[in-house]
C-alpha cells in the first residue's frame, strides 16, 4: 500500500475490533459476598455475568483482580467492530533491514499504521478524551511513560526454575528454530513464484530464533545468575524475620528446587519427546503422534491443526521430523532394539522422509481410531510402536511435575508481592498500567546508542546496503529525499520496562502528550522476560516527528497531519 487512503477507499480490516473503556468501578464488596458460597474464580465470573446482563448490547464487561487479589474492578467497555486502514507504509520501509535489523537498535524504520475506527452508523468515532500532539519536542533525558497491559513475564520464578529453562527448554527450543528456519530457508530459494507468504514466515521464525538465543545468553551470563540467586536469598531472609510468612510460604523455594532436580533427571527424555514451548514450529507429524498417547492436552496439543499444516512444505517437515528422529534415536542409544525398530536401517532423514510422503500421521485431517495409532502397514508403524509407550511414561511424569510446578509458582508470586506490592503485577488480563523511564541512549558495542535515529540515518544505511532489497528505499522515498528534512527523528529509546506491552503502547511525555508509539524493545530488552535492567533494556518506538515529517514530504498527507497534530506545529516549544 504505502500511501493514504481517502475515506472512500479505506481497507475494511475484518476481525478487528477496538473496545474503549467507557467506565471503572470497583466491585470489591460483590466479590466478596458471592465468594463466600464458591470459589474465587467462580465469584467474579458470577459478579462478571450478572453486571454484563445489565450493560448495553455494544457493551462487554470484564472483572479483574487488583492489589494482589485484594481489591476487584469492573471494566466496561464499548467494542467498535468497523475498523479500517487508513495509511500503510511500504512493508520495506515498516521492515527496513529485514530480520536482521529485528530488534536491533539503532533502527530506523517507520513501523507505524493509522486506522480509522467507525460507529454503527457508519461515521468515524468522535472522543472527548485522547492523547494530544506535543507541544515541546522530547530531548534527551526527557521523563517518558508507556502506558499498555503487563504481558506474561516469568519473572516471579525462581532462580532454579530460570536456570533449569536455560539448561533444558531454551536449547532444545533454539535447535528445533534453527531446523525450521535452515529447512525454510533451503526451500524457499527452489521456489519460482510468489514467495511473499513463506517469506513472511520465515522472517518471523527468525525473530524467534533471535529473541530464544537472547534469553538463552541472558541467563548464561554469569552476572544475571547471581543476581537471580541473590534475590532469592533475600527473600529467604525476609520470610525467616517475619514467623507468619515463614509458616505460610517458607518451603516453597526448596520446594520448586527439588522439583528441578526431578525435572533434570528427565532431561534426556524431555530433549527426545518435549515440545520445547515451539509447537508453531517443530514437526506437526511428531505432535500429533505426542496428542494420541498423552493424556494431558492443556498446553494446546489437543488442538494442533492449523493453516500451517497445509502451507508447510513437505521438505521443511520432513527435515523437522528427521530432527527429531535424531532426538528419540540419541536417547533409546543403549537400546539397540529399539533403535533398529524405530530407523529400519535407514537414517533419520530417509525415515521421515517416508513417513511424510505416505503416512496417515503426516494428514492433518487424521483422526485415530480407538486404540490402534496407525494402521499396521503405515511407514509409522514401528514408529507408534516404539515411541508411543515412552511418551506416555513421559508426559506422566512431566505433566505431573508441571502442575505441581505451576501451584508453588502462583504462591512465590503472591509472597513477592507480599513483601514488594511495587513489583508490576503479571499479565493475562487488559487493566492498563504506565511505567516511567526516560529517553536515553545505552552502552553498545564500546560506544553509546543514542535515544533518537534520523532521517539522515535510513538514507544513509540504504546507500551503505545499496543493492540488498532488504535496505532498498521505495520510489516515492528516493524522490521525496530532497523535500524531506533529514534531521528529524524517525526512532527513539526509552528506559521504560517491557514488562509493559511494548507493541503499539503510546510513549507519553510528563504532560501526558503522546510522543510516540512503540514497536518492541531492542535485543536486550527480550530477557525482560525474566528481570528489569535500567542501564541497558530500552523500549523502541516511532517517534511522532518522524511520522510527521514522513507523511507530509513524502506521501503529501496534510490531510492526516491536520487531523494527527492541529496546530501543534506551530505550537511546537512553546511549553516550558
Amino acid at each position: 500500500m504505502g500511501w493514504p487512503l481517502p475515506a472512500s477507499d479505506e481497507q475494511a480490516l475484518p476481525g478487528l475490533h477496538v473496545d474503549r473503556l467507557v467506565d471503572a468501578a470497583m466491585v470489591t464488596a460483590q466479590v466478596d459476598r458471592a465468594e463466600r458460597d464458591t470459589t474465587s474464580e467462580q465469584a467474579v465470573a458470577a459478579v462478571q455475568e450478572r453486571l454484563q446482563s445489565t450493560a448495553g448490547p455494544d457493551q462487554r464487561v470484564e472483572v479483574e483482580a487488583e492489589a494482589g487479589g485484594q481489591a476487584h474492578v469492573a471494566y466496561t467497555y464499548r467494542r467498535y467492530e468497523d475498523v479500517r486502514l487508513a495509511f500503510m507504509p511500504e512493508p520495506t520501509v515498516s521492515r527496513f533491514g529485514g530480520v536482521e535489523a529485528a530488534m536491533t537498535y539503532p533502527r530506523q524504520a517507520l513501523s507505524a499504521a493509522l486506522i480509522r475506527v467507525y460507529t454503527t452508523d457508519g461515521v468515524p468515532l468522535s472522543v472527548d478524551h485522547f492523547f494530544e500532539a506535543p507541544t515541546q519536542d522530547v530531548r534527551p533525558g526527557d521523563a517518558i511513560f508507556a502506558a499498555g497491559p503487563a504481558r506474561r513475564t516469568r519473572r516471579a520464578e525462581s532462580a532454579d526454575q530460570l536456570l533449569a529453562r536455560r539448561d533444558l527448554v531454551l536449547p532444545n527450543r533454539r535447535g528445533v528454530l534453527d531446523t525450521w528456519v535452515e529447512s525454510t530457508r533451503a526451500h524457499l530459494d527452489t521456489i519460482d513464484g510468489d514467495r511473499s507468504p513463506l517469506s513472511a514466515a520465515l522472517q518471523a521464525g527468525e525473530r524467534a530464533r533471535k529473541k530464544t538465543q537472547t534469553r538463552l545468553e541472558v541467563l548464561r551470563h554469569d552476572s544475571i545468575t547471581t543476581r537471580l540467586q541473590r534475590r532469592d536469598r533475600r527473600l529467604r531472609d525476609t520470610l525467616r524475620r517475619d514467623s507468619t510468612l515463614q509458616r505460610r510460604y517458607g518451603g516453597v523455594l526448596d520446594s520448586l528446587a527439588a522439583l528441578q532436580e526431578s525435572k533434570r533427571r528427565l532431561a534426556s527424555a524431555h530433549r527426545a519427546f518435549g515440545l520445547f514451548e515451539a509447537r508453531a514450529y517443530g514437526s506437526r507429524t511428531f505432535q500429533r503422534l505426542v496428542r494420541a498417547f498423552r493424556e494431558d492436552t492443556t498446553d494446546g496439543t489437543s488442538a494442533l491443526q492449523s493453516a500451517d499444516d497445509a502451507a508447510r512444505p513437505p521438505a521443511v517437515e520432513t527435515a523437522l521430523l528427521a530432527d527429531r528422529l535424531r532426538r528419540v534415536q540419541e536417547h533409546l542409544q543403549s537400546d539397540s532394539a529399539a533403535v533398529r525398530r524405530l530407523l529400519n536401517g535407514q537414517s533419520p532423514g530417509e525415515r521421515a522422509a517416508s513417513i511424510v510422503d505416505a503416512s496417515v500421521l503426516a494428514d492433518p485431517d487424521y483422526a485415530p481410531d480407538g486404540a490402534r495409532i496407525v494402521p499396521p502397514d503405515d511407514p509409522a508403524a514401528a514408529v507408534a510402536d516404539v515411541i508411543g509407550p515412552r511418551v506416555r511414561l513421559f508426559y506422566d511424569e512431566w505433566d505431573r511435575l508441571m502442575r505441581t510446578e505451576r501451584r508453588l509458582t502462583a504462591r512465590l508470586d503472591r509472597v513477592r508481592r507480599t513483601v514488594d506490592p511495587t513489583l508490576v503485577r503479571g499479565g493475562g488480563d487488559r487493566v492498563l498500567r504506565l511505567t516511567d523511564g526516560r529517553a536515553l541512549g545505552y552502552p553498545y558495542n564500546g560506544t553509546m546508542a543514542p535515544p533518537f535515529t534520523t532521517l539522515y540515518r535510513l538514507y544513509g544505511q540504504s546507500q551503505s546496503f545499496e543493492g540488498d532489497s532488504a535496505w532498498a528505499l521505495p520510489a516515492r522515498w528516493r524522490r521525496s529525499s530532497t523535500d524531506l528534512d533529514r534531521s528529524v527523528p524517525l526512532n527513539l529509546a526509552v528506559s521504560t520496562d517491557p514488562a509493559v506491552q511494548t507493541n503499539g503502547a503510546p510513549l507519553l511525555n510528563k504532560y501526558l502528550e503522546i510522543v510516540g508509539v512503540s514497536v518492541g524493545t531492542n535485543v536486550q530488552g527480550v530477557a525482560g522476560e525474566y528481570l528489569f535492567l535500567p542501564q541497558r533494556m530500552r523500549t523502541v518506538g516511532v517517534d511522532l516527528r518522524g511520522l510527521r515529517q514522513s507523511l507530509q514530504a513524502v506521501y503529501d498527507a496534510e490531510g492526516l497531519v491536520d487531523e494527527l497534530f492541529g496546530d501543534t506545529v506551530s505550537r511546537s516549544g512553546q511549553r516550558q
